[in-house]
C-alpha cells in the first residue's frame, strides 16, 4: 500500500493506492504532493474488494456525454457510490464512504479505467467533504491577472474555455489557472480566494496556486456582445447550477447554500452575452478589472 498527501485548496487528503503503478496515471496529483504532518480531512484507500454489497440507488446522475454517477445508503448507514466514464460504458468503480464523507474505500472494476475512477472518487468526495468547510467545487474556466482571477460559467458547450483563450490571446500578462474544475473557498475572515485544482477537463492545468476571486461570468452565445452586473438572487442563481457536488444530505446542501450566499455577496458578478470574438473578451475584461 502506497499512501501520499496532498493539500488541496489548503485541505490536506490523503490516498492509499494498492497499486504502486496506478500513480503513474495520476500526474495531475503530483503538484499537490505534500510532506503535511495534519491529519487529513479526507482519507481515500484502494481496496481488491468492498465489504458492503451495493445498494439500490437513491440517485442517478446520467447525464447524456458526462459521467455516470450513483449515490446510495448501505445498511450501515454508509454512503455507496458507482461510476462510469459514460451512460453507456459498464460501471468502472465502486465506492464506500463514511456518513461524513471523511473516510473511504474504493475498487476499481475495469483496470483500462483506473485512472478515470480515482480522480473521479477523489474530486467526488473532495466536493461532498469539504461543503461544509466553506469550499465550493464549481464547473468553471479560470483567468487570473493582475494577482486577481475571474471565473467563466456557462452550460456545456457554451464556449468557456474559448472565452478563456481569448483573453489569454488578447489581454497581456492573463494565465489560465484551471479549465473545468477550480474550488472556490470562503475563509474565516471574509475572504474569497480560488484555487486550482488536480481537475481540469481535458485541458492539463494543474496549479497548486489561490487568488482573490475578483468577479465571477457567465456566458450564454448571442449575436451580439453585451454585459450585465448582477445582483442579489440573480448573482446566487448565477453561480448555483455550476456547483458540482450532489446534494444527498441536507448537511450538504445547507453548507453548499451558505457558500454561495457568501460568494454572492462579496464578489461581482455578470451575465455576459456574446460571440466567440475579442471584443467579448475586452468587454469582460473592462467589467471585471477597471
Amino acid at each position: 500500500m502506497a499512501r501520499k498527501t496532498f493539500d488541496i485548496a489548503g485541505y490536506t487528503v490523503s490516498l492509499d493506492l494498492a497499486e504502486e503503478a496506478l500513480w503513474k496515471k495520476l500526474l495531475n496529483m503530483v503538484p499537490f504532493e505534500t510532506e503535511s504532518s495534519e491529519k487529513p480531512v479526507l482519507e481515500v484507500v484502494q481496496t481488491t474488494q468492498l465489504k458492503e454489497e451495493e445498494p439500490e440507488p437513491l440517485l442517478v446522475s446520467d447525464d447524456e456525454g458526462f459521467p455516470k454517477i450513483t449515490v446510495g445508503k448501505t445498511p450501515c448507514g454508509n454512503w455507496f457510490f458507482t461510476m462510469a466514464s459514460l451512460g453507456t460504458r459498464p460501471t468502472s468503480g465502486r465506492c464506500v464512504c463514511s456518513e461524513d464523507f471523511s473516510r473511504a474505500e474504493f475498487q476499481i472494476l475495469d483496470a483500462s479505467q483506473a485512472g478515470f475512477t480515482v480522480n473521479n472518487v477523489m474530486m467526488l468526495l473532495y466536493a461532498l467533504r469539504t461543503s461544509t468547510l466553506g469550499c465550493l467545487e464549481v464547473h468553471a474556466s479560470v483567468i487570473m491577472k493582475e494577482g486577481k482571477a475571474v471565473a467563466f460559467l456557462g452550460k456545456s458547450g457554451t464556449g468557456k474555455s474559448t472565452h478563456s483563450r481569448l483573453w489569454l490571446e488578447n489581454i497581456p500578462k492573463t494565465e489560465l489557472l484551471n479549465d473545468d474544475n477550480p474550488i472556490i473557498r470562503i475563509h474565516p475572515d471574509g475572504k474569497v480566494l480560488i484555487y486550482g485544482s488536480p481537475w481540469s477537463g481535458k485541458t492539463p492545468c494543474y496549479k497548486k496556486v489561490s487568488v482573490p476571486l475578483a468577479g465571477v461570468v457567465r456566458l450564454s452565445q448571442a449575436p451580439f456582445n453585451k454585459i450585465t452586473r448582477l445582483s442579489g438572487i440573480q448573482a446566487y442563481a448565477c453561480l448555483f447550477p455550476s456547483v458540482s457536488a450532489y446534494r444527498p444530505e441536507r448537511k450538504v446542501a445547507d453548507g453548499i447554500h451558505d457558500s454561495i450566499e457568501k460568494v454572492a455577496a462579496a464578489v461581482p458578478f455578470f451575465h455576459l452575452e456574446c460571440l466567440p470574438d475579442a471584443e467579448a473578451a475586452q468587454l469582460s475584461f473592462r467589467s471585471v478589472y477597471e
